[in-house]
């Protein structure tokens, strides 16, 4: 390899890496709250129910997780600003009240015999961790909306710094909880999860001020209105809602399998160990999104491939069951009677990372192109088979709620990255200058 060519991976490098740490910052805040809801009273009740919380909440949320992008890329002027802080209040505000609602005695109730049907004993522990979530989507919705003015303005480095923020406040809470409160262990995440995005929100804003406070005055652009936000976000809007409403979803149907409750209590610890080394994927989107247009381009397949090997290899190596059989229960404190089916579920999710990282490859690509629909497309396709896949392997097949889902996963992030190759415009290299 010439000395340009090293210098050409380099620069992709640069700029991937970054985006991988934060991605891997955020990627411990799972594991993290396993660990400590393992080591408190009941864990299996509590895993269990922290699942269903925390995919309640992740629901209820994806409507403004797209406000990142909104914010870097409408951010540019005061009025603009304003008008979009209004949107974002529009959205963020609403959506904490629906937590609150959510976590009313009787429509929860009335939610539980309609969607999951969990025992009273573990409904109550959901019912608790609703409302200790209700800041969440609030919280999410502004600092994603500040962290776009940072990134618009070339400050992404403050983004990682908010990250461990996030992940200082949470362990503080959790520790203190712990410490404190003989709360049970569902609550003191919900509540490490709140407190872990209100610091962050709050440093968001605060290194935000002075580039506020510069923004100029006139715009460049015609202003959006509240309508015109509308429009220009819904789209994005719907992609995240469609990803987001995935995991619930799952949940609401694991719930409703063989197995059910050690399947819920061991998926939080699967998923989030899966994502660990996926994230390093999902972050490439974003390189392959600002190079595709540049001499760069002729890397960056190849540099996409060589991410999801190593990613996939570190996943083995975890999901090792020489290996694996130690930390599970030395890292996420899972009770001896569920480890193994943890492990049979890092083996069952062993292709994820290359799957992952290939799509961000293609979504990325898509993007660039502005041939966004593809990106929907892609993921009503790989949301309407995981669930129609986990439906057949649960009630069809009567495999294990874990096992179902899992292979459903798989399965359709397959389906979805064949699909995704085969509409790809084909990289033009004759044409890099």
């Amino acid at each position: 390899m010439t000395f340009s060519r090293r210098g050409e991976l380099w620069v992709i490098t640069r700029l991937w890496y970054p985006l991988a740490l934060t991605w891997l910052m955020m990627s411990v805040e799972g594991p993290f709250v396993v660990a400590v809801i393992s080591r408190l009273s009941d864990p299996t009740l509590n895993l269990a129910a922290f699942s269903v919380a925390f995919a309640i909440a992740m629901l209820v949320e994806s409507p403004i997780m797209m406000l990142l992008s909104a914010g870097a890329a409408l951010g540019t002027s005061r009025p603009q600003y304003e008008s979009l802080f209004r949107f974002a209040s529009f959205l963020n505000i609403p959506l904490s009240l629906l937590m609150a609602f959510i976590g009313v005695p009787p429509v929860f109730t009335k939610l539980n015999q309609l969607f999951w049907n969990l025992p009273q004993s573990v409904a109550h522990l959901v019912q608790g961790a609703v409302w200790l979530l209700i800041p969440w989507p609030a919280a999410i919705g502004y600092r994603r909306l500040w962290q776009g003015i940072l990134i618009a303005r070339g400050q992404s480095k403050l983004v990682t710094a908010g990250t461990v923020v996030r992940l200082l406040s949470m362990g503080a809470c959790a520790l203190g909880l712990k410490a404190f409160l003989a709360w049970p262990g569902a609550w003191v995440g919900a509540a490490s999860l709140s407190a872990g995005v209100i610091g962050e929100m709050l440093a968001a804003r605060f290194w935000a001020h002075r580039h506020l406070q510069r923004l100029p005055q006139r715009s460049t652009r015609p202003l959006l209105g509240l309508v015109g936000l509308w429009h220009f976000y819904t789209p994005l809007l719907l992609t995240s809602v469609i990803h987001v409403a995935l995991n619930p979803l799952l949940t609401f149907l694991m719930a409703k399998g063989r197995e059910a409750l050690p399947s819920l209590a061991v998926f939080p610890a699967v998923t989030s160990t899966v994502f660990l080394f996926s994230c390093l994927g999902v972050a490439y989107q974003e390189v392959v999104i600002v190079l595709m247009g540049t001499r760069l381009r002729r890397w960056l397949l190849t540099y996409g491939v060589g991410i999801a090997v190593g990613a996939t290899a570190g996943l083995g190596l975890i999901a090792w069951p020489a290996f694996s059989g130690w930390w599970l229960p030395q890292l996420y404190g899972l009770p001896a009677e569920i480890s193994p089916l943890a492990q049979k579920g890092l083996l069952l999710s062993l292709i994820t990372p290359f799957l992952v990282s290939l799509l961000a490859y293609h979504k990325g690509l898509f993007i660039h192109t502005g041939r966004t629909r593809l990106n929907l497309i892609a993921a009503i396709l790989e949301v309407s088979l995981s669930l129609s896949l986990t439906a057949l392997l649960l009630f069809g097949l009567g495999l294990r709620s874990l096992e179902g889902a899992l292979l459903a996963l798989v399965g359709s992030r397959l389906i979805t990255l064949t699909w995704a190759f085969l509409v790809s415009p084909p990289p033009r290299l004759s044409k890099i200058p």
